[in-house]
């Protein structure tokens, strides 16, 4: 007790002074209530002493809190902040934060050039730039461009965020980004990062998306690829936090090398190697607060277990806040610090009192809660959900702004079920590491799992009034709510069960379900959803999807014997693996054949990552080249990979089988040397039977010019359905073009509110009396045919 006691004061120092903004006055109270115990005890000078180390500690804390605040006036490399062009070398410091078309990099400066000469110099920079070329940690980088100042926004400070971090500023698209050195971080940082890189690929090589990215951050810290509509159902339901690497991944570790290796080496070995694997697993996850809190919580307790010295939550928890605060006292301003340290104060003081009070509620209805039984094990998920949601509820409200009603619920059926998300995607991480078709094999029970996860989350969510606003909600009423629940917890803990037992029950009646019948039956309809998921679909139509992966083209191709063609990949591997994790069956990782009908990135850069997730067994590419970054690094991981590469030829086709024909009509010689390179794109028409399909990649009027030129009027244009040539620009479909296509359906493929204005008012009225649907609009546009109908439907109504 003297222990928390100390640590308490160290850590109510700290906290004074956040709140207060200065030492002084909380350390002069401090030192007077000490002054007022030593007085009021001085018989017993040993209480008197630890009433004055506790106000040094306080003391300690608040001046500890002030010291790492950061500077009023620009420092380091924030002092070239919004003064123009700045030539600088800094290092990378994380793995890049990937967010659809850009890449987020963190670097710490290293050197400056200023008055003709590289100088030392220091501080934190937030860079972004283009997915392409990518960067890792150690990279040592030499950038020139214009270093900004991070916002104070009105409703969130971005500035005092990033500074809390170490970042100083902001740099955006650089004119110059170059590398200079490789490998420059630490060795034991390095390898972290190369093994948590390689566990991250095996999940993306083994699971679709989005449960590939969800595997992600649940096992390793790692959000940044979680889709914004998965994010925003987790948000609504309330279980956001699971995907926060927390005491549930902590705790299942330590249990697992305990439990699995006691009775091998020994209990007390074995106790030792949790240790070295919790520190282990909180470096490879990042050491996030909500981690490292976890962290020194179970090796507390890990390691009580091996002195043989009974544990203790308060202490632990205490421990763990001074510790952490102590090394980084301005980690107490994080949300998920603070919502780490809710949520396990929660589950200490208010889950039992809520568990006893249910206890004493279901006796006197006549039944038993045992432990190991139905109504216990459900009692005690009740009660563990409802004390760690209840404790988070006012922070949450305070800091987001929202309060979701449906969490209790939610949390119900996703928390007992977590153990078995996260077991299934680390297995399926560790199994895919050592061999990729290992790791497909185990990823089936990973994605049964993790879909179960997405759906609840996205069931739930679309509850009516599932989330709600709470506009004006203050620090204020935080503390109310706080304080409210603190007076609850007190009132259960003081009741008592009653007096008289509840009247005995017929055996035959009572309930006796154990929870690993439970887990019998989880795992039933998890193989049940499986089977059912890989006997669905199939059948012998052709099926085109025209992806939506925003300003950019993507179509898949399904044809009537099961094999697969991606035509193009759109500007952001995000987007589009999302989509195929959509469209193929989860099973399916591999894909026949991919087309690139044009080097640009609203084509070429989410086939990257293709390629580095799919097993993909030949490309087919335009003659055309591009010296860009993305280009260069599309033909590497070609070279890498090993994949067959051929270079389309107009007039050549290719047999996709049962009469399913790839036919490439275009770029001739004349659009080649053309000065536009859009009119370099490869135009492909697939056909079977009576359906026929245009695909013309971003060509415009000079190529579509000695398109028509080419076919002589034989009809080889005429198409059912024409994907509209690029993006449906103004300088593209022209009338003659369209005259020889006739099209029944087009298909425009764009992003949303795109800063190029497309499609043109004009390429619509030239389209006529054509059914238009659009990927903006209208989201995947499907289409599948027998070679005698065509179905369409598609992803949304506008």
């Amino acid at each position: 007790m003297t222990l928390v006691y100390l640590a308490g004061a160290w850590l109510l120092g700290v906290l004074a002074s956040a709140v207060t903004g200065d030492v002084w006055w909380p350390g002069v109270a401090a030192i007077s209530v000490a002054g007022l115990v030593a007085a009021t005890l001085e018989r017993r000078p040993q209480v008197a002493l630890l009433g004055l180390l506790a106000a040094g500690l306080f003391i300690g804390g608040g001046l500890r809190y002030v010291d790492q605040q950061p500077p009023d006036q620009p420092t380091g490399i924030a002092r070239y902040n919004d003064a123009g062009l700045v030539r600088f070398r800094a290092l990378v410091t994380d793995e890049p934060d990937i967010r659809g078309r850009s890449q987020r990099l963190r670097l710490s400066v290293r050197e400056v050039f200023d008055d003709g000469q590289w100088q030392p110099m220091s501080g934190g920079v937030l860079l972004r730039r283009g997915l392409f070329p990518r960067y890792q940690y150690g990279d040592l980088l030499e950038l020139e461009g214009e270093l900004e100042t991070p916002p104070s926004l009105p409703d969130f400070d971005y500035r005092e965020y990033l500074a809390r971090q170490g970042i100083v500023a902001l740099i955006a698209y650089p004119e110059e980004t170059r590398t200079i050195a490789t490998g420059q971080g630490g060795r034991v940082q390095t390898a972290l990062h190369a093994l948590r890189r390689h566990l991250g690929d095996a999940l993306a090589r083994a699971l679709p998306e989005p449960q590939a990215a969800l595997a992600q951050g649940i096992f390793l810290g790692q959000r940044s690829s979680i889709p914004p509509e998965l994010t925003d159902d987790l948000n609504a339901t309330g279980t956001s936090h699971l995907i926060a690497v927390s005491g549930h991944n902590v705790s299942l570790v330590a249990a697992l090398i305990i439990s699995s290796l006691a009775w091998i080496i020994g209990r007390r070995q074995a106790a030792l190697l949790a240790l070295v694997a919790i520190a282990g697993y909180t470096l490879l996850t990042g050491a996030s607060p909500t981690v490292v809190r976890a962290a020194i919580m179970g090796g507390l307790f890990v390691l009580a277990t091996l002195l043989g010295r009974p544990t203790s939550a308060p202490t632990a928890i205490a421990l763990a806040a001074a510790l952490m605060v102590g090394w980084e006292p301005l980690v107490v301003h994080d949300v998920s610090f603070q919502l780490s340290f809710a949520a396990i104060l929660g589950l200490v003081y208010l889950t039992p009192a809520l568990q006893a009070r249910g206890v004493e509620l279901l006796r006197r209805w006549g039944i038993e809660a045992s432990e190991g039984g139905v109504a216990g094990f459900l009692l005690e998920s009740t009660a563990t959900t409802a004390g760690a949601v209840a404790a988070t509820l006012p922070l949450i409200a305070l800091n987001f702004g929202r309060i979701s009603a449906i969490a209790p619920l939610s949390n119900l059926l996703l928390v007992p079920a977590f153990a078995l998300i996260l077991g299934a995607s680390a297995l399926t991480a560790a199994a895919g590491a050592i061999w990729t078709p290992l790791g497909q094999a185990t990823g089936w029970f990973a994605w049964a799992s993790l879909t179960y996860m997405i759906e609840l989350a996205r069931f739930f969510a679309d509850v009516p009034l599932a989330s709600f606003g709470v506009d004006g909600f203050g620090a204020g009423h935080a503390a109310g709510l706080y304080l409210g629940l603190v007076a609850f917890a007190w009132w259960l803990a003081r009741r008592r069960p009653a007096a008289e037992p509840p009247p005995a029950r017929p055996a035959s009646r009572s309930i006796q379900l154990r929870p690993a019948w439970l887990l019998a039956g989880g795992f039933a309809i998890a193989a049940a959803f499986t089977w059912w998921a890989a006997l669905a679909g199939g059948g012998d139509r052709l099926t085109i999807s025209v992806l939506d992966v925003g300003q950019g083209d993507a179509i898949l191709v399904e044809t009537p014997d099961g094999r697969h063609v991606l035509i193009d990949g759109g500007p952001s591997g995000q987007a589009v693996t999302e989509a195929l994790g959509r469209e193929l069956p989860f099973w399916e990782r591999t894909l026949d054949l991919v087309v690139l009908t044009h080097p640009q990135e609203d084509h070429l850069a989410g086939l990257i990552e293709v390629l580095e997730r799919y097993d993909v067994r030949q490309v087919l590419a335009t003659p055309s080249v591009a010296e860009t970054a993305a280009y260069r690094e599309w033909r590497e991981t070609i070279r890498r990979q090993g994949i067959a590469y051929r270079v389309a030829r107009p007039g050549e086709w290719i047999d996709l089988g049962d009469g399913v024909a790839l036919w490439v009509l275009g770029p001739g010689e004349e659009a080649l040397s053309s000065a536009e390179p859009n009119d370099a794109s490869l135009v492909l028409k697939l056909t079977w039977g009576e359906a026929s399909f245009l695909l013309t990649g971003d060509i415009e009027i000079d190529g579509e010019e000695a398109l028509l030129a080419a076919d002589g009027g034989d009809g080889g244009l005429r198409s059912v359905v024409l994907k509209v040539p690029h993006h449906g620009g103004a300088t593209s479909s022209s009338e003659a073009f369209l005259r020889a296509v006739q099209p029944t359906i087009a298909i425009v493929s764009v992003g949303e509110d795109n800063r190029f204005g497309h499609p043109s008012a004009a390429a619509l009225d030239r389209l006529g009396n054509a059914l238009v649907l659009r990927t903006d609009q209208h989201g995947t546009v499907r289409l599948s045919t027998d070679g005698e109908r065509l179905w369409v439907s598609v992803e949304r109504v506008r």
